[in-house]
């Protein structure tokens, strides 16, 4: 039997989210939490899972794409391990990735990141995990407009709320509008990201995240952003991120000055007695890896 494995890192949310140019675009949080999938191929009959609907599209459009159209039916598909689903952590976009990547090293095939965005919108609307660099990517049509630097030093506290948004739910026309309401606000936005990240200036990513996360609130209001934007200087914190199309938002720190752990312990006490879940993660650059055969 046959093997191959391979990661994908999920995100935190988004950094930002909106319309520039005309274009909706997002930048997306890349951090240091996986999924990883498995092939495998053998003369028996082939499976997966039951509900990963999404991994086996992609694993068939991989199969395709990879010249091993005449193996459908002898592979069979694993999650060893993955994301929370429907919260916006680019759980779906990190599974289909992984088993994109573990597909092409099964076929020992190389795969361009151009290759894995275009598999991946053919199943739904993605992130922008898969790419190496952080960039400002078309999540609609699978187009990067620029490529931005990879943070360092930049730790993250999840506040994952109950509940989930499926990806296919979102009311995308609606989410439209807003974000073309505030277009202006959003260039804005990623001018403070885009000088933060070319100058290594944190300050300014907090500031373009909480710019982005306050317009999102004028879309759907929550209490929980609410306390923690409020609560931002007190804590030392740089700023707030959401998952615009999800559960969840990021509280971000400098991890030069403040450890995960007190991180984690700071935002806690906001937000005591609050129906969430936290936890850490750090930033990181995105891309597949594969990590066995």
């Amino acid at each position: 039997m046959r093997r191959a494995r391979a990661l994908c890192p999920g995100s935190a949310g988004e950094v930002l989210q909106g319309v520039i140019g005309g274009r909706e675009v997002l930048v997306s949080l890349t951090v240091d939490r996986f999924s990883e999938m498995e092939v495998a191929l053998d003369a028996g009959v082939s499976s997966a899972p039951p509900g990963l609907w999404k991994s086996r599209k992609a694993l068939e459009l991989a199969l395709e794409c990879f010249k091993g159209g005449h193996l459908r039916g002898r592979v069979t598909l694993r999650r060893r391990r993955g994301l929370p689903e429907g919260k916006g952590f680019a759980s779906s976009t990190a599974d289909i990735a992984a088993t994109v990547g573990a597909v092409a090293h099964l076929l020992g095939r190389r795969i361009r990141e151009e290759e894995v965005a275009r598999l991946a919108l053919s199943i739904e609307p993605t992130d922008g995990t898969f790419f190496s660099s952080w960039c400002l990517f078309d999540h609609l049509r699978g187009e990067v407009f620029l490529a931005l630097a990879v943070p360092r030093y930049l730790g993250v506290v999840v506040v994952e709320l109950p509940g989930e948004v499926p990806t296919l739910s979102v009311d995308r026309e609606k989410l439209r509008r807003h974000f073309e309401r505030f277009s202006r606000e959003t260039e804005k936005a990623f001018e403070l990201l885009e000088r933060g990240l070319e100058e290594g200036d944190l300050a300014l990513v907090g500031k373009a995240a909480t710019l982005s996360s306050a317009i999102m609130q004028e879309y759907e209001r929550s209490e929980i952003f609410s306390l923690l934007s409020q609560a931002l200087r007190d804590i030392k914190a740089l700023g707030v991120n959401r998952a615009h199309t999800g559960n969840a938002f990021g509280v971000l720190f400098d991890l030069r000055l403040v450890s995960l752990e007190e991180a984690r312990r700071r935002v806690s006490e906001v937000l005591r007695g609050k129906d969430v879940t936290l936890w850490t993660a750090r930033a990181i650059g995105g891309g597949i890896r594969v990590v066995g055969t």
